[in-house]
């Protein structure tokens, strides 16, 4: 995701290459920085749970994607962070449902990176033809091709490296690439973490901006699980695409409803203005039961939206 597309997502949460203020190591950021306050990060208990309930749900509903069952059914690390890559670059900025027939038929024409790389520019550019932003076909095939001719076939095998080795790959796809495929502990911050993220601890600054954009950073590399760090990152990602959406999230069904500090705030707005109303018509003449009271109601249909709806501060 580009970092115009990482603006809209921040404007809507303060909403695959994210914010990241310079070319970092794709692991933990070792630079100093201001502590970020108590209450934008997590216990150490809060992140146990965190990790237990959002595996749970992701075991459970986790969409079966082509990209995935290749993944965890490839044995071969080389031929599992290619495939890998090939869906965290045709992902940045396009639609799930657009892309699985597009990846499907490209590893079905090139199963391995040497298989790529002995492509013409023609074949790759035919095969992307309607995805888009064809310098991303363009780039895979240079990696492809800087693989077999520099690294003796051999995918780079840390995020650091990917990052360093790879034409296009940044922070983001080295750090998916390598938790996925090699089981590497590193987060991963794309824009459905940043809105993830600053909604569980209230996020509201700029998340374009650097000490911002370290901060989330360094969130998601503490969080991540360090027994499933690749399906930890999946289930982050899964989690903002699928409940926690930029409008009208479905808070009943988020697994980590109760370390989400956003819907608790939501909550006791939503619950003050109710109570406000009925103080305001407590000395009225008695009427209507409050049941019965249609203005009573629509305040607590607005209420109900407000909790799926959510506007982190």
């Amino acid at each position: 995701m580009g970092r115009s597309a990482i603006k809209r997502v921040c404007k809507k949460v303060s909403k695959k290459e994210p914010a990241s203020p310079s070319k970092k190591p794709a692991g933990k950021n070792k630079d100093p920085s201001p502590d970020p306050a108590p209450h934008h990060t997590f216990t150490s208990e809060e992140t146990e749970t965190l990790r237990k309930e959002l595996l749970t749900w992701y075991d459970r509903c986790k969409r079966d994607l082509p990209w995935r069952r290749l993944a965890a059914a490839e044995m071969d690390a080389n031929r599992r962070a290619y495939s890998v890559w090939v869906s965290e670059v045709m992902l940045q900025q396009t639609q799930v449902s657009t892309v699985i027939d597009y990846y499907t038929k490209w590893m079905k024409t090139w199963p391995t990176v040497e298989d790529l790389a002995a492509a013409s520019l023609e074949e790759v550019n035919e095969k992307w033809s309607g995805l888009g932003y064809y310098s991303r076909g363009r780039r895979l095939q240079e990696g492809a091709q800087k693989v077999v001719r520099d690294l003796g076939g051999q995918m780079p095998r840390t995020a650091e490296a990917l990052q360093k080795l790879l034409p296009g790959v940044g922070r983001y796809t080295a750090g998916a690439v390598a938790s996925i495929s090699y089981g590497q502990v590193t987060g991963v911050v794309d824009g459905n973490v940043i809105r993830v993220l600053c909604r569980l601890r209230r996020i509201g600054a700029d998340c374009t901006s650097p000490p911002v954009a370290d901060a989330l950073w360094n969130l998601a590399n503490d969080l991540v699980d360090p027994d499933r760090p690749g399906d930890f990152n999946q289930a982050m990602m899964e989690l903002g695409a699928t409940v926690c959406t930029p409008k009208r999230a479905l808070c009943g069904e988020c697994p980590l409803q109760s370390l989400c500090r956003a819907y608790k705030k939501v909550e006791l707005e939503s619950a003050s203005s109710i109570r406000n109303l009925v103080d305001r018509r407590a000395d009225a003449p008695i009427g209507s039961d409050i049941e019965d009271c249609g203005e009573c109601r629509a305040v607590s249909r607005s209420a109900s939206d407000g909790a799926t709806g959510l506007t982190p501060s």
